[in-house]
């Protein structure tokens, strides 16, 4: 059942939809896709295009507003054209009006579906993305959707639980994050030499690993693209003695490794263009570091985070590996 209208769905917002369709003939065929999931204009389920006076001079108008038999409202949907790719400024727009109206849930529709919650349940400054659906016949987000909000099922306890699990999908994420962060960090570098060093007390002397340790440089770096943007690692670099480290590491073929914070470029990019900042610490191989901040007034939506920073001139080819550069890390956050 829920695979049918499911299908019927991507019929109504995809199989049948020309490439250059206006966004008011899009809104009409939303209408037409939520009277699938029994949700009608004409028994007024639906808000369409209300305005609200925001402050002296301000005002805000949602596409679609979906509200119980009661007249109660339940979550707000914004409609946008399907040619054109989701972005932050999309979702900032759905964000002012889930704010205004107090509502928990907020959709957005146009070259797929995304879902949004801010209640409760989450602990995120900003609306959480729940989840993203591409309109795929078959697809199981489409048909749990469908099955999520519906007339007949919307607010029950499975859609808690939904929220609940992807809430717990996202906080696994960030846990992760947060502890590759701290194995990445300085400190961490240091407890690796003292744990070394009680691993051999009892073979060698304490004089003797101390001072092995002090020709030893660690670098801990992340090989996991689920903690890392970076094209390649960095390669473990051998000993100060041997003057290896630009030796070992083959510069000549490798790309200089840049981590973001957020991780996701996606999700760096979409901050950065609230904050227009964010701060560049580089790396070097001889152990220092060094940081800056990037005023980035000029950043556009069309802008590229990773192609911005390798286009200064001292991340470009050939250039970094002069410098001893290892690595670059950018974070939204000081």
């Amino acid at each position: 059942m829920n695979k049918d209208k499911w299908n019927e769905f991507c019929f109504l917002l995809s199989d049948n939809v020309k490439a250059d369709i206006s966004e008011n003939a899009f809104e009409q065929k939303v209408i037409q896709a939520l009277m699938v999931l029994n949700w009608k204009q004409y028994s007024g389920d639906l808000e369409v295009r209300s305005t609200f006076q925001v402050g002296a001079a301000n005002k805000i108008t949602p596409d679609f507003i979906v509200r119980s038999p009661e007249g109660q409202r339940l979550f707000v949907i914004e409609i946008k054209q399907p040619a054109i790719p989701f972005n932050s400024s999309f979702q900032q727009q759905l964000f002012s009006y889930m704010r205004f109206l107090r509502l928990e849930y907020g959709v957005l529709i146009g070259q797929g579906i995304q879902i949004f919650y801010d209640g409760k349940l989450s602990n995120q400054e900003d609306p959480v993305l729940l989840e993203t659906i591409n309109f795929e016949k078959d697809n199981e987000k489409g048909e749990k959707f469908v099955e999520l909000f519906s007339k007949e099922n919307f607010g029950s306890e499975n859609l808690v639980a939904f929220t609940k699990k992807a809430l717990k999908k996202i906080n696994r994420k960030e846990d992760a994050k947060e502890l590759n962060e701290k194995i990445l960090a300085l400190d961490f570098k240091k407890k690796l030499r003292e744990l070394i060093k009680q691993n051999f007390i009892g073979e060698y002397d304490a004089e003797v690993i101390d001072t092995v340790l002090e020709e030893i440089r660690f670098d801990i770096t992340t090989v996991n693209k689920a903690f890392s943007n970076r094209e390649h690692p960095v390669h473990n670099t051998p000993t100060r003695r041997t003057s290896r480290v630009q030796g070992n590491f083959d510069y000549k073929s490798s790309t200089l490794p840049i981590l973001l914070n957020p991780e996701n470029e996606y999700e760096f990019r979409r901050k950065l263009l609230l904050t227009k900042r964010a701060y560049i610490t580089t790396y070097y191989a001889n152990g220092k570091s060094e940081k800056k901040t990037w005023n980035a007034h000029s950043f556009r939506e069309s802008s590229h985070v990773l192609g911005n920073i390798r286009s200064r001139p001292e991340f470009r080819q050939g250039e970094w590996q002069k410098r001893g550069i290892v690595k670059v890390f950018l974070s939204i956050n000081e």
